[in-house]
Order: structure tokens, then C-alpha cells, then sequence
């Protein structure tokens, strides 16, 4: 049999070799198309540098920071956009809660605070197969409040999956291990759908429905409509990966020591996890209480990383910080943003969303029916994305025009749709740095993302439509 790994290496090198060819053509194709009714000369411009740059991304025969840090000097040559205007999406809150979401990931690992409390919530859901993988997801429940990266929660929790497989002494590519490597890597994706700050596609869709013209949603407002569909389908996702991967052994032979062992090395509460810990309440508690306060929740994050910093108060250093944060997500954020934000202002975005909705012929359907259109068609174009803050940048300017077209509040779109982008990137093990990382120990094979994926993919859109249609009607999204 040969090794799948191979032929998905093939098709990456072609993948690689052809995309900045065929990026240059479809953008010359679309600059040269004879102008279409609806559509201004610039925002066909704006339609062709989109087309390029939406090619690079799905092909990263660019890398993605250097595509989206292309976007400004291209806008500005192609005459579409002034050097500010083109770097607005740099100086947006979104890339700076970014930043700091970074910076305070890198005080919960640096301090250990995020390892300590996993092993306590091993230590008490038990070492037999259902405890083990049912704490794993319990501390992506916890981190993804306390820890504001995917990418940074699973660092955190890989190598404690890593030492329990190696204690339950099964054969390589088990379904003990393969059921419990996804589960980490799944129930940190579905869990980050209903936090603002868990995952970064949230902070930008945001940001997008803010720069429509909608209201600009809180943290608490974001959990109250994102948290309960994430918390079942977080469940959910638990409950599959045991059903599909059954594992062969019931118990980790002397797991309860091996737990306690992690923890005895860890020692007693050291003075930098007592800090992390007050800061990350302060935090939190900004967050939630924002809608009084009038504290944003960028101000707010930013703040928590200066006190991180200060003497004696503090225990992070630049080095820490600046190996911590990944400047290249950075880099995506504030391209795409500004791509985005001019693809809204020269219409574009409006002209192609009313292009797609005459071409699926949904234009007069109910909302609701159209928003369920736009999450299953979302869903499945993971498949096609490396990494969701790209694929947010992309997707959720056409959204927002489909939004406008229909005369209905960009948040009615948007925001599901945000979610779906952010949560469930579960088809392919390339679709997220998370996925890449598990698949690299080498426990799973590339089959087994889109076994699950798909089966989860799809009851997400049905969740996700059931919620539609009743509690976010009370509140009033819809």
C-alpha cells in the first residue's frame, strides 16, 4: 500500500509550483474583463487583486504573510487604495487582540499554570480510556478561556496526550490513540467557535461587522449566542471519536501515578502561575463586564500584557513575548483585514455576493433558508483553506454583501458564518496548525480527519440552523 503522506506531498509541490502563475493569470484575466453592470472601474480592480491574492491562499505558493503584506503596495499600484487606507487592516483592534491574545497564551505556558490545571483535571476524571479522553476535553473547555490560541492549547496539551498513550503501552496507530489526538485536536476547534478570544477568526469577524455598519459585538454577547452550540458540539465531538476509534484497552496500567507524577514535578504553586492567574482574571473579568465598564476587549488584553511586563509585578521578557507571538498570523490578520475592508468600500464585495446569490438562485428564499445555504457551502470550503484566519479574510466580506444585498444587519451572516470558519476546520489534517501538529507524531493517518470531520461538518450546519431559527431569534440576530 503506498503512503498517503507521499502522494499529498506531490500534489502540495505542484500545488506550490503552479500558484503564482495561475495567481498572475486569473488577476489579468479579471483586470481585463469588460466592465460588468453594478461594478465601478476600481472595484473591478479591487475584484482582480481579490482573485490573485484569494489563488495565493489557496495554494501558498506565496507564503500566506508575504501574500497578505502584498496586498498593500498592490492596491496602491493597481490605483485602488491611498497607502493609508491600504494599511488600515494593521492598525485594526482585531490584529493588536491578536497580539495580546499571543502574549497571554505565552504567560500560561511559560508560567505552566495551563499544564497544572490539565493534570488536575486528569487527576480527577479517572486514567481509564473514557476518563482520559473526557478530561482532554474538559482542559480545552478550561483553556480556551484562559489560554487565547488554538495553536497554543494544543502545544500545551500534545505532549500530556503524547505521555498518556505511552502509558496505556498500546501499538503504534491505535484507535486508543487516534480517537484521543483528535479529540484534542477537534474539541479545541468546536470549543474556540464560542469564545471571542478562543480562536482568531472571531476577533476579525467582528471587526468585519463592525466596519459594515453593524453593532460591534462583546465578549459577553459573543458568548451567550457562540457558547451553547459550542459547548454540544464540543460534547459531540468527544462522544464520535470514542464511538469511531474504540479503544482497545479500558485502563492506563498505573495511569492515577502517572498523573500524580506530573504533578509532584510541577511542585507547589510557584510565584509566576499566582501572577499569570490574577492577571488572567483581571482580564476575564474586563471581558465580561465590558458592556458596563466601556472597556474594549483589545484595551482590555492590552493592558494585561503590560502588567505581565512590569518589575517585580511581572515575569514575561521581550524574548518570551516575541518567540510567543506569531508575527506571520499577524501579517494575515492585518492583509486580509485591509483587503477585506476594501473590498466593502469599493463594492466589490456587494457586485460578487449579488453574482452568487442570482447564480444559486437563493436571492428570494427566506433568511434563514439563505444563512443555512451560506454555512453548509462555508463548511465545506475548509477543504480547501490552509489555516481559518485566511479563509475569514476571504470568505467574510462576499458574506457581508450577501448580507447588504438582502437588506438584513451584517451580524445576521456574518456571525454564524464566523464561527463556522473558526470552529470547524475538521476536514483535512492541513486545514490548521492544531491538525498538522497531531498528525506529525505519526499516530494517524490522513483518512482519518474527514472520517470524523465530515460526520461532524455536518451536524454542525444542523446545530448551527436549529439555533438559527429559535434562541438567536430571542436574541434578536435574526
Amino acid at each position: 500500500m503506498s503512503d498517503p503522506s507521499l502522494h499529498t506531498s506531490t500534489i502540495d509541490m505542484w500545488r506550490h509550483r503552479a500558484g503564482l502563475p495561475l495567481a498572475i493569470l486569473v488577476t489579468l484575466v479579471v483586470w481585463f474583463l469588460p466592465l460588468p453592470g453594478g461594478l465601478t472601474p476600481v472595484g473591478l480592480k479591487c475584484l482582480a487583486l481579490f482573485a490573485g491574492v484569494f489563488v495565493l491562499y489557496l495554494t501558498e505558493a506565496v507564503p500566506l504573510p508575504i501574500s497578505s503584506l502584498a496586498i498593500v503596495p498592490l492596491a496602491v499600484l493597481m490605483g485602488i487604495a491611498t497607502p493609508k487606507d491600504a494599511l488600515e487592516g494593521f492598525g485594526s483592534t482585531s490584529v493588536y487582540l491578536l497580539v495580546s491574545a499571543f502574549i497571554l497564551a505565552t504567560a500560561m505556558v511559560k508560567s505552566r499554570l495551563a499544564e497544572r490545571l490539565t493534570y488536575h483535571i486528569l487527576r480527577t476524571v479517572g486514567s481509564s480510556a473514557f476518563g482520559v479522553t473526557l478530561g482532554i476535553t474538559i482542559a480545552n473547555i478550561v483553556l480556551a478561556f484562559l489560554v487565547p490560541s488554538s495553536t497554543a492549547r494544543t502545544a500545551i496539551l500534545l505532549p500530556v496526550c503524547i505521555g498518556l498513550i505511552a502509558s496505556f503501552n498500546v501499538t503504534p496507530r491505535s484507535r486508543l490513540a487516534k480517537g484521543l489526538l483528535l479529540t484534542l485536536t477537534f474539541t479545541n476547534a468546536t470549543m474556540g467557535a464560542g469564545i471571542l478570544t478562543a480562536t482568531l477568526p472571531n476577533p476579525i469577524t467582528v471587526e468585519f461587522i463592525s466596519k459594515a455598519g453593524g453593532p460591534m459585538v462583546s465578549y459577553t454577547q459573543w458568548l451567550l449566542v457562540g457558547f451553547p452550540p459550542a459547548l454540544v458540539m464540543t460534547l459531540f465531538t468527544w462522544w464520535l471519536c470514542r464511538v469511531m476509534f474504540k479503544p482497545e484497552v479500558a485502563e492506563i496500567p498505573g495511569g492515577r501515578s502517572h498523573v500524580a507524577e506530573s504533578l509532584a514535578k510541577l511542585g507547589p504553586l510557584s510565584a509566576n502561575e499566582v501572577r499569570a492567574l490574577v492577571v488572567f482574571v483581571i482580564v476575564v473579568a474586563l471581558w465580561v463586564s465590558g458592556e458596563w465598564t466601556k472597556i474594549d476587549v483589545t484595551i482590555a488584553a492590552l493592558a494585561a500584557c503590560c502588567l505581565l511586563f512590569l518589575p517585580t509585578l511581572g515575569f514575561l521578557t521581550w524574548d518570551d513575548a516575541n518567540k510567543g507571538v506569531s508575527w506571520q498570523i499577524v501579517l494575515v490578520a492585518g492583509g486580509g483585514i485591509s483587503l477585506g475592508a476594501l473590498m466593502m468600500k469599493t463594492g466589490a464585495a456587494k457586485w460578487l455576493a449579488i453574482t452568487i446569490l442570482n447564480a444559486t438562485g437563493v436571492a428570494g428564499m427566506p433568511t434563514v433558508v439563505v444563512l443555512i445555504v451560506i454555512m453548509l457551502s462555508i463548511q465545506y470550503m475548509h477543504i480547501l483553506f490552509v489555516g481559518t484566519t485566511a479563509m475569514a479574510t476571504a470568505i467574510l466580506p462576499v458574506v457581508i454583501g450577501m448580507a447588504e444585498q438582502l437588506h438584513v444587519s451584517p451580524l445576521v451572516f456574518a456571525l454564524p458564518a464566523g464561527m463556522i470558519i473558526g470552529g470547524y476546520p475538521l476536514l483535512m489534517f492541513y486545514n490548521t496548525l492544531p491538525n498538522i501538529l497531531v498528525y506529525g507524531t505519526g499516530e494517524l493517518a490522513v483518512e482519518d480527519f474527514p472520517k470524523v470531520g465530515f460526520i461532524l461538518c455536518t451536524v454542525a450546519v444542523i446545530l448551527y440552523s436549529v439555533c438559527a431559527v429559535t434562541y438567536w431569534q430571542w436574541f434578536g440576530l435574526i
